[in-house]
């Protein structure tokens, strides 16, 4: 960034500087979004004034595809993912003055491709997204079952910690096998229960309750 681009720009706005606030941006938008995943915005926006942006003309593609790695690379540094792939564009705004800028950012889905006719849709079988609903203090909170392994029990060690004293330190696992969870008891001393009914495995489905200890624990799966 200190090179062409930065002589590019000369005593105006410089890339160094939009660098950096992209990456302000990342960090400050961060939120969780499940047992260990930091999700952060892929859709950045740079607002100009209009001299400013009348000097990205002829930079304005590269200049863009370089921002938008710096701000991958780092977020893969820092352990953050995104829903798609990072970009950046530039916006002009008349009321900014020259050498100000602005950035905006969100969290844009990738658009999913068009298919012709109904006899494809038949042929195509979306992964589904899943999760359990924990009890905690006040309600219920979210943990994201996107990874192969989910282990539940009362020890450090397990990615769904529960303080319940029925609960042993590793009580259970959530499997992932396609699209498929598949529940499995890992000898705990008290039993795991699907919908009431005391199971070593089984194949769950959306809304099956998940009994451990004195906690209940719903599946819930779209797709």
């Amino acid at each position: 960034m200190e090179g062409a681009f930065a002589r590019a720009f000369g005593g105006v706005v410089q890339p160094v500087e939009v660098a950096a606030a992209l990456q302000r941006e990342a960090q400050d938008k961060k939120v969780v979004v499940g047992q260990g995943r930091l999700l952060v915005p892929n859709d950045y926006v740079v607002e100009l004034g209009t001299t400013d942006t009348g000097r990205l003309t002829e930079w304005d593609a590269p200049l863009r595809r370089e921002l938008a790695d710096m701000v991958s690379e780092h977020a893969q540094e820092q352990g953050w993912s995104f829903v798609g792939p990072v970009s950046v564009r530039f916006e002009q705004v008349t009321t900014l003055d020259t050498g100000v800028f602005r950035v905006r950012s969100a969290v844009v889905q990738p658009a999913q491709p068009m298919v012709p006719d109904v006899d494809e849709v038949r042929l195509i079988r979306a992964p589904g997204m899943a999760w359990l609903l924990v009890p905690g203090d006040g309600g219920q909170r979210r943990v994201d079952l996107s990874a192969e392994l989910t282990r539940i029990g009362r020890s450090a060690e397990a990615d769904v910690r529960l303080s319940d004293t029925g609960v042993s330190r590793l009580h259970a696992e959530l499997r992932r096998l396609g699209d498929d969870v598949v529940l499995v008891d890992l000898g705990s001393t008290n039993g795991t229960t699907l919908n009431g009914q005391r199971t070593q495995e089984g194949r769950l489905r959306d809304g099956d309750r998940i009994g451990v200890g004195s906690s209940s624990l719903v599946f819930r799966q779209d797709g």
